[in-house]
């Protein structure tokens, strides 16, 4: 059964135009290094009464410095959390800094960067997730 209220909420950003497909085969998603744990995609807690898209879009302003639209939510994935598929204006950077110390650096990746944390098959689960979500809508 799924929570009605998840835990944490994690963005799967992709910018607008852009083909979103598997990792490695022409898509980009983008990630945050943190200090500690190494790169990740952003995301947090939900507050005492915020909604999981609130969440999800204020940690994205957070950790990222961009604004984005939820397209779609992965509520079965983690037990706890849900990941938002976020779509973001396109955009000529490949890497910035933004002001959070719990962010060194946000960058776009092609394929899945070293993790220490989290593990390769998840964002490869959640990449062919995604892709097979938004080819099912468009035909």
């Amino acid at each position: 059964m799924v929570e009605d209220r998840p835990v944490f909420a994690l963005a799967w950003v992709t910018c607008e135009g852009e083909p979103l497909t598997p990792m490695g085969e022409g898509g980009r998603i983008l990630f945050v290094e943190h200090p500690q744990r190494g790169w990740e995609i952003p995301g947090g807690h939900l507050e005492e009464n915020e909604k999981p898209e609130d969440a999800l879009l204020r940690e994205l302003l957070e950790e990222t410095g961009t604004v984005g639209e939820l397209v779609s939510w992965n509520k079965t994935y983690y037990p706890k959390g849900w990941v938002g598929h976020v779509i973001i204006p396109p955009t000529e950077k490949t890497s910035w800094k933004v002001n959070d110390d719990k962010v060194a650096e946000v960058k776009w990746w092609e394929q899945t960067p070293s993790v220490i944390e989290w593990t390769v098959e998840e964002f490869e689960d959640l990449a062919n997730y995604f892709s097979r979500l938004s080819k099912k809508s468009q035909g």
